[in-house]
């Protein structure tokens, strides 16, 4: 009998030992994947500092191009504080900031470096998590682009969340919060945290970097007329996503980021569904902290062909989306030469 329970106990603590090995390397291998999650985890590593990488060099001026002394002064008297993480530029949402905001975009327009945390199906309060473990590793952005949206989202529902527990004691207890049983099975076998899909995707990510996450295809027929014939829906917010809301922003402002708002587009036929659409839109901003830019363009694309769904725009929807944003973005960002030609345009009008 003896024997027996000794063997019992060996094998565990083999099959645990095991696990917990396992588990490490697996989590430290994906750490390295280029899937824009690891960003948070991963200690930043700025670009000069990496190995076999040069500083990008600046091309040179030509005496007869250069601004006068007076407009440098006044550009590098405007240049923002320097951000020592992997972005200048954060994004954070639900999938609509996730397929709306590709980093190529954003960096375009805002001259700075972009990193989209939006996550599919997250609500709010998912977002404050993220937003909160991306502060606390690496200090807080420049600017932050919140597409709010996931105020509707399921509080409660974990989306993706769970494997960055593995990396998170903030998100390792939001999970205990929410789902006991999965937090013990979790914890019991280390394994168990990466037994989903995201795991697939980080994996990936180690073959080959991870791209823009823009939607490809256009809203079929079908869905169209089921969209047409649905009954009418109404909008409404749990107050744990609006108070996360609140968080965010103010918890941005704190750290002196700028943070604005951006309602990306609804397939126009869906918005006509929706009874209290512009009503909850309007809650929505008389929420907000004083001093959010807010950016509606809720009807910013209203062709079928540049919708994939209901709630998202395609690739080229999102190309239309930001050059309808783009009077409202670009002076967000920290492009010198548009400073500069700015500063010069106005000189001559004197």
């Amino acid at each position: 009998m003896y024997r027996l329970l000794a063997c019992i106990v060996l094998i565990l603590a083999t099959v645990t030992a095991m696990d917990r090995v396992l588990a490490s390397a697996l989590g430290g291998l994906l750490l390295r994947s280029s899937d824009r999650f690891m960003a948070i985890y991963r200690p930043f590593e700025p670009e000069a500092e990496r190995p076999g990488i040069k500083p990008h060099a600046k091309p040179p001026v030509d005496k007869e191009q250069q601004p006068s002394p007076l407009l440098v002064k006044a550009a590098l008297k405007s240049e923002p504080r320097p951000v020592r993480g992997p972005a200048d530029v954060l994004v954070l949402g639900n999938s609509r900031a996730d397929n709306h905001f590709p980093v190529s975009a954003l960096q375009d327009m805002t001259c700075g470096r972009a990193l989209n945390l939006g996550m599919g199906g997250a609500p709010t309060v998912l977002s404050a998590l993220l937003w909160e473990d991306y502060v606390e590793r690496h200090g807080a952005p420049r600017l932050l682009v919140l597409e709010p949206t996931g105020v509707v989202d399921n509080p409660h529902d974990l989306a993706d969340l769970p494997l960055l527990a593995y990396y998170s004691p903030r998100i390792d207890a939001f999970v205990r919060q929410e789902n006991e049983e999965l937090w013990m099975a979790n914890h019991a076998f280390h394994l168990m945290t990466f037994n989903n899909n995201q795991t697939m995707r980080l994996i990936a990510g180690l073959v080959k970097p991870a791209a823009d996450r823009t939607l490809v295809g256009a809203i079929p027929e079908p869905m169209k007329i089921q969209l047409a014939a649905a009954p009418e829906e109404v909008m409404t917010a749990a107050d744990v996503n609006w108070q996360a809301l609140d968080h965010i922003i103010r918890s941005a402002q704190a750290h002196g980021t700028r943070v604005a708002v951006v309602i990306t587009p609804y397939f126009p036929t869906y918005a006509g569904k929706l009874r209290n659409f512009d009503a909850f839109f309007a809650e929505l901003k008389s929420r907000l902290p004083a001093g959010v830019i807010v950016v509606d363009a809720r009807r910013a694309v209203d062709k079928d062909e540049l919708f994939m769904d209901a709630l998202h725009v395609n690739e080229d929807g999102v190309r239309a989306m930001f050059a309808a944003l783009e009077p409202a973005l670009r002076p967000l960002g920290t492009c010198p030469v548009d400073a500069l030609a700015s500063l010069s345009a106005m000189g001559s009008t004197h």
